[in-house]
């Protein structure tokens, strides 16, 4: 025999060799090799020492939009799925399967899906910039950069007031709006910024502004988010939080 028909021969009868297999459940499964060259399998584990089905489902689900939570929720919801939404912690919860109304029956809250929201470049930009001062071309050349966000007045507005302000005439508007998404993924909402200037002992002007009422705009967005997703599903939804 030919060393090319010797390890041909070798080949075929490693892959006629017998291969055990165990499932999920615990279960070994043996594939004995056939005359004709396919595989029977055959059950090899004790029906005694097999593990039941679980009688539940037992699974947490982080979920990045608020439409894949939305999709996941229509796929698995019960009559007694409950949307929780979270302001403290910025997420939105569905217990797929929470108590009954009325206290009809306890639920085993072991079925949940997390939106869990992450703020947007845009805000976190304008948030990082908050509560700061800067000096005049620093600051007009942050309002260029980020000019697309701006609403009202006008960014080019905005710059040249800033520049001017050594002017005595020039005086900053008390504030002025930008159009951003709080959250990733989500719609642009008005936000407004009061805006602020000092002038150092040296003469020198700096220029700041100051986000107003980011809590506020916060807790608004999560709950249109959680009442956006209850309307898609037709899930009740609860503004709060739900613990183990």
């Amino acid at each position: 025999m030919s060393e090319v028909s010797e390890i041909t021969t070798l080949v075929k009868g490693s892959a006629m060799v017998p291969s055990i297999v165990r499932d999920g459940r615990g279960v070994e499964h043996a594939f004995l090799p056939q005359s004709n060259g396919a595989f029977a399998r055959q059950e090899i584990t004790p029906k005694g020492e097999v593990l039941p089905k679980p009688a539940f489902i037992d699974q947490l689900v982080n979920i990045d939009q608020a439409t894949s939570l939305i999709d996941y929720v229509n796929r698995f919801k019960t009559a007694d799925t409950v949307i929780f939404a979270d302001v403290d912690e910025i997420e939105v919860h569905a217990v797929i399967d929470y108590h009954a109304a009325a206290s009809a029956k306890p639920g085993l809250v072991e079925h949940r899906a997390v939106l869990c929201l992450s703020h947007s470049h845009e805000w976190d930009t304008w948030n990082a910039v908050s509560g700061r001062m800067y000096d005049q071309k620093a600051f007009a050349r942050m309002l260029d950069i980020n000019s697309d966000d701006i609403a009202s007045p006008a960014a080019a507005t905005l710059q040249e007031t800033v520049m001017d302000l050594e002017t005595a005439t020039t005086v900053l508007p008390p504030f002025f709006t930008l159009t951003i998404p709080v959250f990733t993924g989500e719609p642009k909402v008005g936000v407004k910024a009061m805006m602020d200037s000092q002038r150092g002992n040296t003469g020198k002007i700096s220029v700041g502004l100051e986000l107003v009422r980011t809590r506020i705009t916060i807790e608004t967005e999560v709950a249109r988010i959680a009442h956006g997703i209850a309307a898609a599903t037709s899930v009740p939804v609860i503004l709060g939080s739900v613990r183990d």
